[in-house]
């Protein structure tokens, strides 16, 4: 059975560069090696993007998309502090299963 790593709703707003084009996005969730985004709708599975929040770029693939929603997979593992920087967590990994604490999200089962 394949490990799925906790996914971090959020409702941040995050821009989705392609190629010579930009376009916002909306985060639906995040983990430290994915994210669903909502919009843009031209993007295609195996196309190379960057999610842009503020100053940070993640490089990441397009695993699916339906014309609403994006998944992606990161190119390189998100670290605990670019996780929380993207997310907008503000709290520290505790408890069972490293649950975030004070934030204002709720992990995903």
């Amino acid at each position: 059975m394949r490990y799925r790593e906790h996914r971090y709703p959020s409702d941040r707003l995050v821009r989705i560069a392609h190629g010579p084009d930009v376009e916002p996005a909306e985060l639906a969730n995040i983990s430290a090696t994915g994210a669903r985004v909502k919009g843009p709708a031209s993007l295609a599975p195996g196309q190379r993007v960057s999610l842009c929040q503020r100053d940070i770029q993640i490089q990441a693939e397009v695993v699916w998309s339906d014309g609403r929603q994006t998944g992606m997979v990161f190119l390189k593992r998100l670290s605990p502090a670019e996780l929380q920087a993207v997310s907008g967590t503000l709290g520290r990994p505790s408890g069972p299963g490293g649950r975030w604490d004070n934030h204002g999200f709720r992990e995903l089962e």
